[in-house]
């Protein structure tokens, strides 16, 4: 019998798996209902509010804080062992981490940024929040991802090698991580990634494994190739939540952090951004969010934006798909065609239209769903998506390039939380071209003592299109996270 109270399940099949089983990573359905959303999510009672702690809760390790949240914790006091064995576990990796890394686990700055909030024409009452993760655990936010994931292992897991497929940040977490462990990493990288940071992984032990596309075969050959290690044997250490559900409760830190902040300052905040590539770090501030809101609710709810680069926007095609079945099945209109791997041209047209008049559109359709949202008709139309992923996300056609190059993944494998929680708060998809994404980060540089990289600094480019369509009123707050420092 599966506690009712501590398990994961898909939110595509609805499948239940137990909630203590270390080497259950993925929903078990996956291989033969292809077509389905698979990823397991945790569903657990949480006994301690985020704004009620203990004095030991206190402590600015967030896994060791916000712990009460974090199913690997609950895995650990089932296998007989004690919270003192947590805590002494934590210490350990974290002195581990910090001879290697010069650096532990410890709760990251959330500033507000003046300068840059004048620098982009916001009013002078507004404020800018921004979560700065440039400084964490080999300098992003990845390594939060991929502790959550090691907390959820046994020790006898260490044994099997470990596979990420990434171009830089989160294989330069995952090395670190791996090595503060014990553990073997197989990092399967484009042809292009950057030299410094191949020489990086190598001096931290890491398998490298070059991976070169090839002709007829759609997707990311980095991706595809650790699903082939996956396959023979080795763990899923990665930041794509179908493939590993538990990665996305270590993302979850980030957010309280930023929720238990507001709520200690009495701040609010009505607009939150984050870049997207493979949408681990978004889907895990929507789902920390959702947690938040079902137990101790914000004065405000922020509504959540995502931003994609011109080289590649798979989110924004996916949300596009299913505000069209929700418009339809909200005022009885035809159902519309929707054919796997086909888009019209007036997708392409909407996604990059920047103008004052589309946002406005979008965002008027984006509240007009928000009010509905606990409708018959909203919520067959997203149930619907959970069961046909095919028909809104799959990989993209072309090479995609861009400066903001780790948001460049051909899929957004955590589509369907940031969907959901884009449209439940009134949220839309943006999409930044070069020439934008090189302003943010220029002015990043310029206006804060933060050095994201491009692709950290891709948050600041949606709100710049936001404020240029003056679509942020003169009273709203904003928060967005710069990471990935620049190497």
């Amino acid at each position: 019998m599966i506690p009712q109270h501590h398990y994961m399940s898909c939110i595509g099949c609805g499948t239940r798996v137990h909630a203590y089983d270390s080497a259950t990573f993925s929903c078990p359905n996956r291989e033969c209902m292809p077509e389905v959303n698979h990823i397991l999510q945790k569903k657990h009672v949480v006994t301690t509010p985020l704004w009620q702690r203990s004095k030991l809760e206190d402590s600015n390790n967030p896994f060791v804080r916000y712990r009460h949240r974090l199913l690997g914790y609950h895995r650990c006091l089932n296998s007989h062992h004690t919270d003192i064995d947590y805590l002494e576990r934590i210490a350990r990796l974290d002195g581990a981490l910090q001879a290697i890394d010069g650096t532990g686990f410890a709760e990251t700055p959330l500033t507000i940024e003046t300068n840059l909030a004048n620098a982009i024409g916001l009013d002078p009452l507004q404020k800018l929040f921004v979560k700065d993760e440039t400084h964490n655990v080999a300098g992003s936010h990845k390594a939060r991802h991929l502790f959550g994931v090691l907390l959820n292992l046994s020790p006898a897991s260490l044994k099997a090698p470990f596979a990420i497929a990434s171009c830089g940040n989160a294989a330069l977490a995952a090395a670190v991580v791996c090595k503060a462990a014990g553990a073997q990493l197989e990092v399967f990288i484009p042809t292009d990634a950057e030299p410094s940071v191949v020489e990086r992984l190598k001096t931290l032990g890491a398998h490298l494994h070059i991976c070169e596309r090839r002709e007829g075969e759609l997707g990311d050959p980095c991706y595809l190739r650790s699903l082939e290690a996956v396959a023979n044997g080795a763990i899923p250490f990665t930041c794509q939540g179908p493939d590993n559900g538990l990665t996305i409760e270590g993302g979850e830190t980030l957010a309280y952090e930023i929720f238990d902040r507001w709520h200690a300052e009495n701040q609010t905040c009505h607009h939150m951004f984050v870049q997207v590539g493979g949408g681990a770090l978004a889907s895990s501030s929507a789902q920390a969010l959702a947690e938040v809101m079902r137990h101790e609710p914000l004065a405000v709810l922020p509504r959540f934006h995502t931003v994609q680069t011109r080289g590649a926007f798979p989110l924004a095609r996916a949300y596009d798909r299913l505000v069209r079945v929700i418009d339809a099945r909200l005022h009885d209109k035809p159902f519309p065609q929707l054919n796997a791997y086909q888009d019209d041209l007036s997708f392409e047209q909407r996604a990059n239209d920047h103008s004052a008049e589309n946002i406005a559109q979008l965002l008027v359709m984006a509240d007009c769903i928000r009010a509905a949202w606990d409708s018959t008709a909203v919520q067959s139309a997203v149930r619907y998506a959970a069961a046909n992923k095919h028909l809104f996300m799959w990989p993209w056609e072309d090479a995609p390039h861009s400066i903001a190059h780790g948001i460049l993944d051909d899929e957004t494998y955590d589509w369907y939380n940031i969907v959901c929680t884009m449209l439940r708060t009134g949220g839309i998809p943006l999409v930044a071209d070069e020439t934008l994404l090189a302003d943010a980060h220029k002015l990043a540089h310029t206006h804060t003592q933060i050095t994201p990289s491009a692709t950290g600094s891709a948050g600041l480019a949606g709100l710049m299109l936001m404020k240029r369509a003056n679509a942020i009123a003169e009273f709203e707050n904003v928060a967005l996270y710069f990471t990935g420092i620049e190497r």
